[in-house]
């Protein structure tokens, strides 16, 4: 009697098991015939180019992101219904990879069916557009700032930027799910803000943080290339020294004088900032001089690029590391906040397009003095 019970439970775990396979496999609401027709860089899952595989698998949750913003976009949900329909399109996700000649047991490694199943106990409970709304009271810095051709490294930029102002606003909500609103967000501009929407090779490339192949990663240079050019050319006619000297005095004066007026309150912050925060974020503390000598002195020979909340610099440390140094400017009264969110929720953030976190600096007039 025990070995019939035993075998019958079996004949029906089997049964079961092929029964969950057979209907997730026709449940996938996605299309993921693009796996094999995007121009994306297949190299980096072909070639172990890392022990731990990190660059794979930010590639792979990219190439799936393409779908699920595309799903977004198409029926205002953010991740799948259910468990099911999550399995069918990793289990669709590695067969297209196994036609490229990849392992396809990279995609369990790298991505969970669970991760990508509608739950309100994620980012705040956001499920639909609708809820997305509310959470975010509208729209948002994403819908202007994330729109058009992302080729350009301002418009890139600034999109990111804005990605990061949102996800600091979303996690005044729920601050656990950091990592799985920004996600959203990227989602969102992507499949949303974007109107040329997550299949473009440029609105990937920037926003989702998809690498791509030699080919087309050098169409997407010549056409940066031009860009350059047409706003260097503009830039220059319509560049006129009186009026920046103009605009040069008037933000120096407006500086001197926010400082003026806040520095005690600054001191305390930078105090208070060094203590508390900084050990949490697992970030060194870098002294204003050695960013100075780092950029040489913020020297515009080493402008990399502006976006709307601030300037980056190429810069090199002591050590001979090579480091992006990014300078925000004009901070409003709730700068400090803002700046605390920043940098706790990009030591938290893993995303092509976003540099990890080394370091960060906040210094103050008196201060300066004193490096």
């Amino acid at each position: 009697m025990g070995k019939s019970l035993t075998f019958s439970s079996l004949l029906f775990f089997f049964f079961f098991t092929n029964f969950f396979i057979d209907s997730a496999t026709s449940s996938c609401p996605i299309d993921l015939s693009y796996v094999e027709t995007f121009p994306w860089n297949t190299t980096m899952c072909r070639e172990a180019r890392d022990p731990n595989g990190t660059q794979c698998c930010q590639t792979l949750l990219s190439l799936f992101g393409i779908g699920l913003a595309q799903h977004l976009k198409d029926t205002s949900r953010f991740q799948l219904p259910d468990l099911a329909s999550s399995s069918s399109c990793l289990s669709n996700l590695q067969t297209k990879l196994e036609a490229l000649s990849i392992q396809p047991s990279l995609v369990p490694q790298c991505l969970s069916a669970t991760n990508f199943v509608a739950n309100t106990s994620q980012c705040a409970g956001i499920i639909t557009i609708q809820d997305w709304y509310q959470r975010v009271n509208g729209t948002t810095q994403l819908d202007s700032s994330c729109q058009g051709d992302m080729t350009g490294l301002i418009r890139c930029g600034s999109c990111v930027d804005a990605g990061k102002q949102v996800n600091s606003q979303l996690a005044n909500f729920d601050q656990n799910n950091s990592q799985k609103c920004f996600y959203f967000t990227v989602l969102y501009a992507a499949g949303i803000a974007n109107e040329f929407g997550p299949k473009d090779v440029r609105t990937a490339n920037c926003i989702l943080g998809m690498p791509l192949s030699s080919s087309a990663s050098n169409k997407s240079g010549d056409h940066l290339s031009r860009t350059t050019q047409l706003r260097l050319i503009f830039g220059l006619l319509g560049a006129l020294v009186g009026v920046l000297l103009a605009l040069g005095v008037i933000i120096l004066y407006r500086r001197w004088d926010k400082k003026e007026r806040q520095n005690s309150v600054h001191e305390e912050y930078v105090s208070s900032f060094r203590s508390s925060v900084l050990p949490n974020a697992g970030a060194k503390w870098f002294r204003l001089s050695e960013l100075e000598q780092a950029t040489d002195g913020f020297s515009q020979r080493n402008l990399i690029g502006q976006g709307a909340y601030g300037v980056v610099y190429k810069g090199t440390l002591s050590d001979g590391t090579l480091v992006a140094v990014k300078q925000i400017l004009d901070l409003e009264s709730t700068g400090d906040e803002d700046f605390c969110n920043e940098v706790e929720i990009i030591s938290k953030i893993r995303h092509r397009n976003l540099l990890a976190l080394r370091g960060c600096c906040v210094t103050s007039d008196n201060q300066k003095g004193r490096d």
